[in-house]
Order: structure tokens, then sequence, then C-alpha cells
């Protein structure tokens, strides 16, 4: 298994000041004992209304905040036994944003921005760097003349391939996309998913897709997972939502037509 989360819960202390001498306030439970395993070359989706513990889910899994009980595995070895290798860690693992203006620095051109993890893990290859960044704007689908501009000057679907591209040269085994599609357009949302396929294919690469929008994880997933109140409440396959068994699952599935699975 390439990634796994066991038993993972993340607890925040209360923010209230009354203080009891017998009995500790309880803290808010963000996420709360959720198994889910992610194979090589599989697209899982996560799906969940706002606040339901998806994006610190996605933190747990990057070693970005520690876990308050459970392991998260990365080729079976414990994230926490990397804190002082997270380096390792982020080369098997990417990380991509709703935000992709926040995401990329606006004083840098694009060429400046891919060169930048190319420069982190593969300083022994600087001889291919201009090579490597133009393939990599072709692998999401970009003209290679993009290079010279600068994030302003790109358009939301043009940047969000940008940090996809991003992810993509320290050359990982699996990205996790958080509502990475969210802030665009149907038709740019359609474009980028069916990008991300097909790399996805051509890589063998591992996606977990986190949205909270039901009908994009049909063109990508292979299995959906259910997130409810900081629990993982189901998982099923991405083509068959009409065994659905919690009632959260079905009310998020009962509005999409039947040809839409």
């Amino acid at each position: 298994m390439l990634l796994e989360l066991r038993d993972v819960s993340k607890e925040y202390p209360s923010r209230t000041r009354r203080m009891s001498l017998f009995k500790p306030n309880s803290g808010l439970k963000a996420v709360n004992g959720v198994n889910l395993a992610i194979r090589k070359g599989e697209c899982v989706g996560l799906v969940g209304e706002s606040g339901s513990g998806k994006s610190t889910l996605a933190k747990l899994m990057m070693n970005m905040e520690p876990v308050t009980s459970g392991q998260v595995l990365l080729k079976g070895q414990p994230i926490h036994e990397r804190k002082r290798n997270n380096r390792k860690t982020y080369k098997q693992m990417q990380l991509v944003l709703q935000d992709s203006s926040s995401s990329l620095y606006p004083k840098m051109r694009v060429k400046e921005i891919l060169e930048e993890p190319l420069r982190n893990y593969f300083p022994q290859e600087k001889a291919m760097w201009d090579a490597r960044c133009a393939g990599l704007l072709e692998l999401v689908d970009l003209d290679p003349s993009l290079l010279s501009r600068y994030p302003h000057q790109l358009s939301g679907g043009q940047k969000q391939r940008v940090c996809l591209a991003k992810a993509l040269a320290v050359r990982p085994e699996i990205i996790i996309l958080d509502e990475s599609v969210a802030s665009l357009d149907e038709p740019s949302q359609r474009a980028v998913l069916a990008m991300l396929k097909r790399i996805q294919k051509e890589q063998q690469l591992s996606l977990l897709f986190i949205t909270h929008d039901v009908k994009s994880t049909r063109q990508l997933c292979d299995r959906v997972a259910i997130m409810y109140q900081g629990k993982l409440v189901e998982t099923f396959s991405g083509r068959d939502c009409r065994q659905l068994q919690h009632p959260y699952s079905r009310l998020l599935f009962q509005a999409m037509p039947d040809e839409s699975f």
C-alpha cells in the first residue's frame, strides 16, 4: 500500500477560557478515527462539505501537522518518524491547493517557479533544467512560451496547471489535490480533470482528489470516500453510488441524475 491512514484523529484545544479542576475541557475533534488506503496508480476522491475535516486530513498526510492519535504510513513507514527528513517525504508526496494565485510567487516567472523544485531535488541535472521546464508545461497541456510569463499574466486554469507542473517536477508517487479545481469554471474543470486522468495513467501516479463537488469525482476517481463531521462514513466505487448506506452520502448524491454515475 502506498499511503495508509490507520485510525487517524486530530483534536485541537478548546478556545474557551473556562477551566474545571476535575474535568478538562474537551477540544475540537476535526478528524476522528479515519482509516483510508491508497494504492499505487489509484485515484481516490474524498468528498465532504466545508468543515468536514478534509483539508485537516490533507495536512496530516503531508506531516504539516502532527496527528493526535493513529498513524499515517507512507510505504509502510510512519510519517511522523520522517519529521527530520520531510525533504524525502515531499519528494514522494506533493500537495496542490485550491488558491493557485497564493501558491505562485508573483515576482517569479513561470520558468523560475518550475526551476525551484528542480534546484532543490535535482541540482546535478542543471544542464537539463530548461528542457525539463518546457516538458513540464507540455505535460500539463501548456505552451512552453508561457515560461517567460509572470503568474498575473496567466488565466486561472493556466495557473492551476502550473501548480500541478511544479508538483510533478519532483517526480512524486502521490499528489494530494485539495479543492484544486473548485475555483475554475465548468469547462476549465473538465479540461483539467481530463488532463489529470491522462497524467495519472501515463505515470502510474496516485491521486487523492479532495472536493465538495460529487459530480467531478465521476470523471477522475476509482473510489470515493465520504467524510462527515470528521469521520469517514462510507467508501464505494467511483462508478457506483446506488448502494449508499449512510444518510449523508445519500443526501450528497440524491440530486445527481442517474446518468451521472
